[in-house]
């Protein structure tokens, strides 16, 4: 092989303060130094080595002989030192530096550095040291000159510069030419972080490492792998599960969760004290299956990494909701505490009993259904053969030996499996009947379920997926809840505790015995859905712009959102979304607007623009102004293709536009002939775009819904209005009929970029906190349809009840939409 006089140096020690060991932490199945050997070794070079401490060169050498490295010993504290002393052991020339925290080293960006450092000391130029700039924090190297280490190190005695081994050279620029190179493209991406430095920085790692082999890439990873990884979802909306681990709460919520995370990539939060005994060996379970060991977590991380947090916990304290909602977004499933306003989104799997609150999306297609079930065409002529009892392994009821009982004496030639928890077994002595057989919880139970004619449990994720494996299914009631559970969801159930065999056979007759109508819902993946929740955004009230030391009042759920009202002002604002920014483009206009009312927004200029001329008449009579108005200067944000801009110019006042769509914009300064400009509001500057400070007239015609800062454009609004101007806008009404009579419903169809919803009611107090008095409120949309006594008596419009209707909605202003007009003061 031909010489390169290069070596390669990755430094590391044992004895980090922040993360101990972190070196040999097992990384999804490798420790982290092995990642980092691996990478350095795609460098070119003569000689590679790992330089470390006396204390951590026992433990490290193994790992370097496996991955073909040679183990080099020096001073713990003194690094510089401790390279001289290497580089004194061998002739080289150029050295590439890397450290043992950095998993994911660009090794393409090594080679390249290295070589573009030997082309600088080819010729008549010369260069100490290089290193590119701009790669993200922990996939770089540094490439120096040996001899002008061993010189740098002769000429310092700063700690700071012994300590590491760079600053020799760049803190001393007056004697080093220090190059850092602006990275190429391919590798130039600062915001990114790929070393571990910290436990946050671990995690990370891990979920990266699970993206990484979810796509079967192998490593030495390429940069753009590295990359992929980095910006996809798992890293950048990172999760971390909470399910109970707790006696009494059964193994269902930590089976789902852990079925989630092996879908999903997620973590589970499994904390030392736990208390339910099966928790052990059913994390054991899952792993042999593929589940990594470092998904397993024992602490909830701090606020340097924000996941978002997916309980699934039967009732969690306030206290404990109030720590899990700190700065990052709470998701919950089937949580039945009373302080649900602390969860951004509840996704109800299991159908509850009675909630008095309303989830996000209820729905038992997330449960796992097995993927054996049973093939009898005909379930209700079955011969009763073998029956499983299954409460949860820890029975705490002490129902299973009844229902034994109980049984055998239905069936005395059936077989009678009973599933008990593995320790503390009270009934390892019992001798009651060779037909009834004790065992300890099974692994993979849901796919053994069709084994068994008739499974006896309790109301719960094993009753829902027994009934898809096609068995008859019997709930015992553990709880008066889950009697009234039974009930509720058309469960065959015995109905009292001594399980008497009248009781057990008015179960076994139900017609509800084999009852796969309680399933509803098609099969979904709770592992995808959950990761799409993860990168859902958490808001605070976008007038306030604070997060409250108390949740906001939830308003309303549904599927993509959740609406809170603020306690300070008391603005009604979509609080969690799953759905992306909308952009504001020509086809919004058409596309999107034409879907909603039936026309393109060009075909519908003439009829916006009688409105405009509508409010126009409006804002002149509150300005005190006759028949001119050509002194007024009137702002319109939001101007869209500048129907408005139209009628203001006919109602004589000066009229100016600005909108963030480029194509509307155009056709404002082409067609229409107008002044507009294409800028995000609040950031224009209308001094520098039309000479003008303040206005006498702002308006927003069903533009002020879209701000998610709201505060700050109110703010910059009062600072365009003069003195004794006006302020107008219009706004879908929180307070017309569809909200008042349907409220879930109209927070439902509420367009998915409408960030608060004004209540006419409210509208002054909010406007006041930023200098206006409100002047005018006109409810306008008025839709006598949607009234409850319309819908229900069927009335046509024009008749006498539809127009009674009509002039109530107009009387108490009903309408679905409302137009504000006030007055800086």
């Amino acid at each position: 092989m031909m010489k390169t006089n290069r070596t390669v140096i990755v430094q590391c020690r044992l004895s980090s303060t922040r993360l101990p060991g972190k070196a040999l932490k097992d990384l999804c199945g490798k420790p982290v130094l092995a990642y980092v050997l691996e990478s350095m070794h795609k460098v070119k070079a003569d000689h590679y080595f790992v330089a470390t401490d006396e204390a951590s060169y026992e433990q490290l050498l193994p790992v370097c002989k496996e991955y073909g490295f040679e183990c080099f010993a020096g001073s713990l504290d003194d690094v510089l030192g401790r390279f001289i002393s290497l580089l004194d052991t061998i002739k080289t020339k150029t050295v590439i530096r890397a450290t043992a925290d950095n998993p994911f080293l660009f090794y393409e960006a090594a080679e390249e550095s290295a070589q573009l450092f030997e082309e600088k000391n080819s010729g008549k130029t010369h260069c100490d040291y290089l290193t590119y700039s701009g790669l993200p924090h922990g996939s770089g190297v540094e490439v120096f000159s040996a001899e002008s280490l061993k010189k740098a190190a002769s000429e310092t005695t700063d700690p700071y510069d012994h300590e590491h081994v760079g600053p020799a050279f760049y803190n001393h620029k007056d004697k080093y030419v220090c190059d850092f190179v602006p990275a190429p493209r391919r590798f130039n991406y600062p915001e990114l972080r790929t070393t571990i430095d910290t436990y946050t920085d671990f995690l990370r790692a891990v979920s990266m490492l699970n993206y990484l082999k979810s796509h079967n890439y192998e490593g030495p990873f390429t940069t753009e792998q590295i990359l992929e990884a980095c910006q996809s979802n798992s890293v950048k909306y990172p999760v971390v599960l909470v399910p109970s681990v707790v006696k009494g709460h059964g193994t269902g919520h930590l089976r789902r969760c852990l079925t989630a995370a092996s879908q999903g990539g997620f973590f589970v939060y499994v904390p030392e004290d736990k208390t339910l005994k099966e928790a052990d060996s059913l994390i054991e379970e899952y792993i042999a299956q593929g589940l990594s060991k470092n998904q397993i977590i024992t602490s909830i991380p701090d606020e340097s990494y924000l996941p978002a947090i997916i309980t699934d916990t039967f009732e969690l304290t306030q206290n404990q909701l109030k720590e899990l909602a700190k700065n990052r977004s709470l998701i919950s499933i089937d949580e039945g505490s009373k302080y649900t306003d602390y969860c951004d989104y509840l996704l109800d799997i299991i159908p509850s009993y009675k909630c008095e609150r309303r989830a996000n999306i209820t729905n038992s297609g997330f449960i796992t259904l097995p993927e054996n079930v049973r093939s009898d065409s005909d379930a209700e002529e079955r011969n009763i053969e073998k029956v499983l009892i299954c409460l949860g392994g820890e029975d705490p009821s002490n129902l299973t030996m009844p229902a034994a009982q109980a049984f055998r004496r239905k069936f005395p030639d059936a077989k009678i499996t009973a599933i008990i928890s593995n320790e503390d077994n009270p009934y390892v002595d019992y001798a009651g009947g060779t037909n009834i057989e004790f065992i300890k919880p099974v692994a993979g139970l849901r796919e053994k379920l069709f084994e068994y004619d008739i499974v006896v449990t309790h109301y719960g994720l094993t009753a829902f997926e027994a009934v898809y494996a096609g068995c008859g299914v019997i709930l015992l009631p553990t709880t008066n809840l889950h009697k009234k559970l039974a009930e509720k969801y058309n469960f065959a159930y015995v109905g009292d505790k001594s399980i008497s065999d009248s009781a057990l056979q008015t179960a076994l007759s139900s017609e509800n015995l084999y009852a796969k109508k309680i399933l509803c819902g098609e099969k979904k993946s709770l592992g995808e859905f959950l990761r799409h929740l993860s990168a859902g955004k958490r808001m605070c009230c976008p007038v306030c712009g604070k997060v409250p030391s108390q949740p906001d009042e939830v308003i309303s759920r549904n599927e993509t959102r959740t609406y809170r009202r603020c306690s300070t002002c008391g603005m009604v604002y979509m609080a969690f979304t799953t759905i992306e920014d909308k952009k504001y483009k020509k086809e919004y206009f058409f596309e999107e607007y034409k879907k909603q009312y039936g026309k393109t927004y060009e075909e519908d200029f003439d009829s916006i623009k009688a409105q405009g001329m509508r409010r126009a008449a409006i804002i002149k009579s509150l300005s005190g102004v006759g028949g001119a108005a050509t002194e007024k200067n009137l702002l319109d944000i939001g101007c869209a293709y500048g129907p408005f801009l139209a009628a203001a110019s006919e109602s004589s006042f000066n009229p100016f536009g600005t909108d963030i769509a480029e194509d509307a914009v155009s056709y404002v300064q082409q067609k229409l002939k107008y002044p507009a400009v294409c800028s995000a509001f609040p950031d224009i500057d209308t001094a520098e775009e039309f000479g003008i400070t303040q206005f006498d007239v702002v308006t927003m015609w069903y533009v002020i819904e879209h701000f998610k800062d709201l505060g700050k454009v109110l703010r910059k609004v009062s600072t365009l209005v003069r003195k004794g101007g006006l302020f107008a806008f219009s706004t879908p009404s929180g307070e017309g009929i569809s909200a008042v009579s349907d409220k879930d419903h109209f927070y439902e169809i509420s367009p998915t970029d409408h960030y608060t919803i004004w209540e006419p009611s409210r509208a002054d107090s909010i406007l006041r906190i930023f200098g206006f008095r409100v002047e005018r409120i006109v409810s306008t949309g008025h839709h006598p349809e949607r009234f409850p006594s319309i819908k229900k008596s069927g009335a046509q419009k024009g008749s006498l009840k539809w127009n009674l209707v009509d002039a109530i909605s107009h009387a108490r202003g009903l309408g679905d939409t409302v137009e504000i007009y006030c007055r800086k003061i």
